[in-house]
């Protein structure tokens, strides 16, 4: 067993003082901060936690998102992987790891870096921790290659306790830093110090091997670190301290009967960490799913169980998995009448039945195709028509039953809805998108061009996806309206934009008098 008393002197570290005081089921710790900005706004050292019905929520997101992503739809893509985010911000191989790719893909195909106004108004040092994180994860979406973005998104996903995102910020930073010519002192010592940090609350909590991980890949940050910087004092002051935590921590983790005795419960915080986490082996996640039902069996009436259950049978996107878990959960709606239950049946079905439409465009059979998306459009409009009749305030579930309608061809019903949708900012844009198609396709042209103008008017990002869409219509319906000159400058606008956007230059060629057609063609 190793001495308490060198445990001790192990952690201590300039910013935070960790004192095991005893062990148990739960560790008990005593924490005293050094400086005001150790640990911002966390009390201990768990990571977040994130409902079900969060990430099935975020799920959602993410689905459109990959859809985007893969059309090279990117600024959608990223907008959708943000948003997703909001609800699961410890997203790393759902969202963070596909957005960065989007970032990457977008940066190729040209996309603008943000301005003075978008950094105006997402600032990376906001007092909500969630607000600043979220605002790192956008800037840096659109701009993957600044340090101070990725910086400042590790830094923010550690104060959220995000910390599989946090150490994945981390290491596309020090890849970055790496092969960064202008690279300060600074940027090495304070993602030395992120590694450190996050080693520091993992072996807290008994998380070993994710321990082990971030301690060394601070010890590689920081051999970088001295080796650009030589002369600095502050690297070599910080080497003795974190290398012998790595030792100590490699040391209890090679030692399984010493570490075990150390920490009672250790299995009980590990299943409960792999619980939270995306990704498994087959066999650990048998093994998850065997004893949550184990749990669920003891005390059917618990909610907790169910809800642990009903995450893990559909983390393998599997049918015969998620189509148990809805029967748990419709059961459980049917027992004690609370809707939430419904409410995610519902979200897992329609993620089922979204990914059967998506097999069957891969397989190219037009047929099954349509009957996929007929079937999964019914339920898609059953569910929402439920949501706004039992919520007729909540202006979301208005604007996705509008979406559903649109679909389907009801306009007239559509309408009324996203005119109400618009209400929510957040949607405002696309409501307004949608309501100039409702009236473009019912022929209201004049009505469509209004509604496509004040749209285009309120929405701020001038070349975005849903910019460019709402360019697009905006001229469909100009020209459909008679408004020949108006349209060619609306066509022209997006050709400025991007210059293969769908079938804009076809309509500009037939919208132009002959002599300038021939002229072009010489």
């Amino acid at each position: 067993m190793i001495p308490l008393s060198i445990v001790k002197g192990a952690w201590r570290s300039h910013r935070q003082l960790i004192y095991p005081v005893g062990c148990g089921s739960c560790s008990t710790l005593m924490a005293k901060k050094t400086n005001d900005e150790a640990v911002e706004a966390v009390d201990t050292n768990a990571r977040l936690i994130v409902t079900p019905e969060d990430k099935a929520k975020a799920a959602k997101w993410f689905s459109r998102a990959r859809e985007l992503g893969d059309k090279r739809q990117f600024d959608y893509a990223l907008e959708y992987y943000v948003n997703g985010m909001e609800f699961w911000p410890d997203a790393g191989e759902e969202a963070c790891k596909p957005l960065h790719g989007c970032a990457v893909g977008r940066r190729q195909a040209g996309g603008k870096k943000p301005g003075l106004k978008d950094t105006m108004k997402r600032s990376l040092t906001d007092k909500n921790a969630k607000q600043a994180f979220l605002n790192a994860l956008w800037l840096f979406g659109h701009d993957p290659d600044n340090l101070g973005y990725m910086e400042a998104l590790a830094r923010n996903a550690s104060r959220l306790r995000a910390e599989d995102v946090a150490k994945w910020a981390g290491s596309v930073l020090h890849r970055a830093l790496d092969s960064a010519a202008k690279a300060t002192a600074k940027q090495f010592q304070s993602l030395t110090q992120l590694f450190e940090d996050l080693g520091d609350r993992a072996a807290v909590r008994g998380e070993s091997t994710f321990g082990v991980a971030c301690y060394q890949t601070g010890v590689e940050v920081l051999s970088l670190w001295r080796r650009r910087f030589p002369k600095d004092q502050a690297a070599e002051n910080t080497v003795k301290d974190l290398s012998t935590k790595l030792t100590i921590l490699k040391g209890k983790y090679s030692d399984g009967g010493s570490y075990r005795d150390s920490i009672d419960g250790i299995e009980e915080q590990a299943d409960l960490h792999d619980q939270q986490r995306s990704v498994q082996s087959d066999d650990r996640l048998d093994e998850l799913i065997a004893k949550a039902d184990a749990e669920y069996q003891k005390d059917p009436s618990n909610p907790a169980p169910i809800k642990q259950l009903v995450d893990l049978l559909c983390r393998r996107e599997r049918k015969e998995e998620e189509s148990r878990a809805i029967g748990l959960l419709v059961g459980e709606f049917k027992r004690g009448g609370e809707y939430r239950w419904k409410h995610l049946a519902d979200e897992v079905r329609m993620k089922q039945l979204g990914r059967e439409v998506r097999e069957a465009e891969k397989a190219g059979d037009a047929v099954v195709l349509k009957e996929k998306q007929i079937a999964q459009l019914r339920f898609e409009l059953g569910v929402f028509k439920e949501r706004v009749e039992k919520y007729p305030t909540d202006n979301r579930a208005r604007f996705e039953y509008g979406v559903r309608k649109f679909r389907a061809g009801q306009f007239d019903d559509a309408i009324p809805l996203f005119q109400t949708a618009r209400n929510d900012p957040k949607n405002r844009a696309a409501c307004g998108m949608y309501l100039g198609r409702c009236f473009f396709r019912k022929g209201y042209n004049t009505e469509a061009v209004a509604a496509f103008e004040e749209a285009i008017r309120e929405y701020e990002v001038a070349d975005d996806e849903l910019a460019k869409t709402m360019l697009y219509w905006l001229g469909r319906a100009q020209e459909a309206a008679g408004e020949q000159d108006a349209a060619r400058k609306t066509y022209g606008n997006i050709l400025q934009l991007d210059y293969n956007y769908k079938d804009v230059r076809g309509r500009m060629d037939g919208l132009a008098s002959p002599g300038q057609a021939g002229r072009a063609s010489r």
